[in-house]
């Protein structure tokens, strides 16, 4: 491969001299010229283009007033423990931001990751009032604790329930729904920076 780029290199070097005597009397100037003013152009205009995408895509969280609101909607959905175990829609939910001073996330194509960056006491609620809502016996349920755990992968959620506040609630029927619950927030829901 090494000895292909040595024969070429000699070859383009003295096809583009040939192409710059050819054309050095033409009104625009030569061939080459041109081409070196176009590239440059190109260069120009690549540069600023590439640091705005670098920038977007490497950009450290600023913590804002600026960022979207997220909004609790307390287990309205998850009425039943089949309903959380099928994987129906989970009690929170992002609120449409479409003032001028909340406006809406942008998207981005090349990230898979489509889940929602929530804070911790919220999905601490969210998950304890779709515990209470799953299952006769659960109602008493007092809380869950929830900590951030770093994850493997990008696709690995970043958070983990590191403790439960049972009260009066049957603690294996508690165990069951909240394993249920867990796994499917787990999918939809990321811990913010915040």
């Amino acid at each position: 491969m090494f000895a292909w780029i040595l024969i070429l290199i000699p070859w383009v070097a003295l096809l583009s001299l040939i192409l710059h005597d050819a054309t050095k009397e033409d009104s625009a100037g030569s061939a080459i010229s041109i081409a070196a003013k176009n590239f440059k152009a190109l260069i120009g205009w690549a540069i600023p283009k590439a640091r705005n995408l670098w920038a977007l895509c490497y950009r450290v969280p600023r913590k804002s007033a600026s960022k979207p609101a997220v909004k609790i909607m307390a287990a309205a959905t998850a009425t039943s423990s089949s309903s959380i175990r099928q994987g129906e829609p989970g009690a929170i939910k992002q609120a449409p931001a479409s003032s001028p001073e909340n406006p809406p996330p942008k998207k981005k194509w090349w990230r898979r990751d489509h889940r929602v960056p929530v804070a911790i006491p919220e999905l601490e609620l969210a998950i304890s009032e779709a515990v209470r809502k799953a299952a006769p016996g659960c109602e008493d349920l007092v809380g869950v604790i929830v900590r951030h755990t770093p994850p493997k992968s990008n696709l690995d959620p970043n958070w983990a329930v590191h403790g439960v506040k049972f009260g009066k609630a049957d603690r294996k029927m508690v165990n069951e729904a909240l394993t249920g619950v867990v796994e499917r927030m787990q999918q939809e829901f990321l811990l913010s920076d915040d």
